[in-house]
């Protein structure tokens, strides 16, 4: 006969192992009889979990191993980007509750993760310490999200058991910094990398991603069309039905293709490094801030420093104020798979929602009373 689970003291914690499932309970202050109640609950919910799994008991994975398979799956399905980065915060979630078993988790869990980031500092080069942006923290707990729905969607863990699931994000203004002509001059005027300056010029101009930039092939690059045909982009991994994005050429944007094509050929990638390299995601983030500094361009009032997207969402926002642009086609533009993303450029949209209230509330208002003669 199973010895019957009990809980017990470790850690400051009540905690409890049925079946080697490993359960945090409350602390120890909180009482004896608030864990027993606690291990109660706990078990019947056990108990509910094995008659959905046809009888078996909830696996006895660690977070580590469940993290491992994940990011095998990531490797395999997504781009080298996007594993780097899950890779980054599955592996801090792993020197942290590695040993876990998964099913041992629970949103406390998480929550403590989440200060602990909220926390934590980084250092660059030779500056002070920095904490972690919100949206920095906030990458983190959706990658952890993601993970642990994947381990649900496999079958690893019991649905509706994802940590994660009811963290809330920390509030995150988005881009909001828009070039001036003065501040895409002065980069210009100290860009030394003529490799660099054809990557700032072709930004400038398109709605491009960086990433788009630096995967562009010249297969995708249709001449007699003016246009870039992106098969595959960041918008096409989560629409319900994925489709190929399209970048339209400007002469600017035509005019460095055109002397890159006479430099380099009409094979693989567009733009290459001054080494004949195509670029990297680090390697241009790097360059455009050696080129920020030498030309002054400083942070803006809200702290925001230019950086290469800078260039997107200043595109973006020019075209939101084009009246004759509606919000589907700048969502095209854009290449955004949800139109709520799209709709923080709309500034025509917004400015004519004003505009259409004032006319309303100048019919209502009564004409002043002529004054006598």
């Amino acid at each position: 006969m199973a010895r019957q689970a009990k809980p017990y003291a470790e850690r400051g914690w009540y905690v409890s192992r049925p079946n080697g499932v490993y359960l945090r309970l409350c602390p120890v202050e909180d009482g004896m009889t608030e864990a027993k109640r606690l291990l109660k609950l706990e078990l019947g919910k056990l108990e509910s979990e094995r008659e959905e799994m046809g009888g078996r008991l909830p696996t006895k994975m660690t977070v580590t191993e469940l993290l491992v398979l994940f990011l095998e799956d990531v490797q395999a399905t997504k781009d080298h980007d996007t594993f780097r980065d899950y890779q980054r915060w599955c592996t801090a979630f792993a020197r942290e509750y590695g040993n876990r078993q998964v099913r041992g988790l629970n949103r406390a869990d998480a929550t403590d993760f989440k200060l602990k980031l909220m926390k934590t500092t980084y250092v660059t080069g030779k500056q002070p310490p920095r904490p972690y942006k919100p949206k920095t923290v906030n990458h983190a707990l959706i990658t952890l999200r993601r993970a642990f729905n994947w381990a649900a969607e496999t079958d690893r863990l019991p649905a509706g058991k994802n940590p994660f699931a009811k963290v809330p994000l920390l509030p995150c203004a988005g881009r909001r910094r828009v070039a001036t002509e003065d501040e895409y001059r002065a980069l210009l005027a100290h860009c030394t990398d003529d490799a660099f300056r054809d990557v700032l010029v072709t930004m400038r101009h398109t709605s491009a991603r960086p990433q788009d930039v630096y995967n562009l092939t010249w297969a995708m690059v249709d001449w007699e069309s003016k246009m870039w045909v992106l098969p595959e982009h960041k918008g096409s991994r989560t629409a319900r039905d994925p489709k190929p994005r399209v970048i339209g050429m400007s002469p600017e944007v035509e005019a460095v293709l055109r002397r890159r094509a006479e430099r380099h050929g009409l094979t693989g990638h567009v733009f290459l490094n001054a080494d004949g390299l195509a670029w990297t995601k680090n390697a241009l983030g790097l360059r455009m801030r050696r080129l920020r500094v030498r030309a002054g361009v400083k942070a803006d009032e809200q702290g925001e420093q230019f950086v290469l997207y800078t260039n997107r969402h200043t595109f973006l926002t020019k075209a939101g104020a084009d009246p004759t642009i509606s919000q589907s086609a700048l969502a095209d533009i854009a290449g955004h798979a949800n139109p709520t993303t799209t709709a923080r450029y709309v500034h025509a949209a917004r400015q004519a929602v004003a505009d259409a209230g004032r006319r309303v509330a100048v019919q209502l208002t009564p004409p002043a009373p002529a004054s006598g003669g």
